[in-house]
């Protein structure tokens, strides 16, 4: 009934759990081999899976493409190596294949983080515990990953690639999430992502070079390497080519404020909500924008903003935090720091606030098993550890 198809570069440490975790559910594995140097192929061989080795072309819509022409049964489920379903949702994914109506299903996938400072990131919240893992969070991307096998339905795109503009009969939104988690830094700089998405956002321009989404894609690329003044320019042309679009002058906004573009970026950042009033993202950048020019006071009028319309935004609890111990209120900042700390608990960087704070006011022996607990979340944190060092010897000169 379900074709699995994956294409494949250097998996060995994902691809056998991968295929052995489906086997319940899925009749046949189609994996398409770009190159791997590893025991990838030899894994997947040996978990039951037909392989066939292709020539990587710099197009993943091409080899996406190549595995769905291998594939013989009614329905194809896309999955990569480093992505998991949940055990207890595997059923509900089969039984998908039984609507009479639909012609293809989209997804969620949770991509996990440690980085609480990435768009819409949300705190694991034990609701699959296994899948979570150590991971404090997430932040989520839907797209088309089950749809019925036939020839009309391709992938479109040679990065970022999708089917979506390829379905023409029923699309059903299902709550059942896909578990990703090779979005951290370190799977990243594993796989040199970053560099190969630029290249081949790029190529993607100059065959298409009025593609907004293109262009957003690239800026993005470049927000992430932390490359502000080429984000700039290509979220300005994605701006050009879509004008009213929330998401392009949000990024936007961030964007300039980054480079130190700050007026810019708030010019930017007011079109935005001008659009979409409650923008998350935009009034958080807006308050972020204040706090930089030292205006304390504006900036916690926006975080209050925020907690109203958002009350989980640990992120704007945090923020009214920094400001108001940059103005020496320290009870007022030891609340928001805490309140940030009940919302999302494996959040190291309010805890090491919270310790400051407390240093600061004159209670060391009240930082110190903060600062201890957030070292056992972030143990490479320089600044809880020279925070610890200054609460503990605070503490011995009492």
């Amino acid at each position: 009934m379900i074709s699995a198809c994956l294409i494949t570069k250097n998996e060995e440490a994902w691809i056998g759990e991968c295929i052995a975790h489906l086997k319940p559910i899925v009749s046949e594995f189609i994996v398409v081999d770009t190159g791997s140097t590893d025991r990838t192929i030899e894994i997947a061989r040996a978990a039951g899976a037909r392989v066939s080795k292709v020539q990587w072309q710099n197009d993943f819509a091409k080899a996406r493409n190549t595995s769905l022409e291998k594939a013989t049964q009614r329905w194809i489920l896309i999955i990569d190596p480093d992505e998991r379903l949940a055990k207890k949702d595997l059923e509900k994914l089969k039984n998908l294949t039984l609507a009479r109506d639909a012609m293809a299903y989209s997804f969620n996938a949770r991509n996990y983080s440690r980085n609480p400072a990435v768009s819409h990131f949300k705190p694991s919240s034990k609701e699959y515990p296994l899948e979570e893992k150590d991971y404090p969070g997430y932040f989520e991307s839907r797209k088309i990953r089950l749809f019925q096998n036939i020839p009309s339905i391709r992938f479109v795109g040679s990065v970022h690639e999708l089917v979506e503009t390829t379905v023409k009969g029923k699309i059903i939104e299902s709550d059942i999430p896909f578990h990703h988690y090779g979005s951290t830094p370190e799977m990243d700089a594993e796989k040199n992502k970053r560099s190969f998405y630029q290249e081949q956002g790029t190529k993607k321009i100059n065959e298409n070079p009025n593609d907004w989404k293109a262009h957003f894609e690239l800026g993005v690329e470049y927000l992430g390497a932390k490359e502000h003044g080429r984000a700039v320019k290509e979220l300005e042309r994605a701006k050009q080519l879509k004008p009213n679009d929330s998401l392009i002058l949000s990024n936007l906004g961030y964007a300039y404020m980054e480079a130190g573009k700050l007026s810019e970026g708030q010019n930017t950042l007011d079109e935005c909500l001008r659009l979409d009033p409650h923008y998350h993202d935009a009034l958080l950048n807006l308050g972020v924008i204040q706090m930089r020019r030292q205006k304390w006071a504006q900036a916690v009028e926006i975080f209050d903003k925020i907690v109203k319309k958002y009350p989980g935004s640990f992120l704007a609890y945090r923020n009214s935090g920094n400001c108001f111990a940059h103005q020496r209120k320290f009870q007022a900042a030891a609340k928001c720091f805490e309140k940030a700390i009940q919302l999302f608990p494996q959040y190291a960087d309010a805890r090491i606030d919270l310790g400051l704070v407390c240093i600061a006011g004159g209670r060391p022996d009240v930082a110190k098993p903060i600062l201890e607990e957030a070292l056992k979340i972030s143990p490479s944190s320089l600044r809880a550890k020279a925070l610890l060092d200054e609460a503990t010897s605070a503490i011995q000169k009492k």
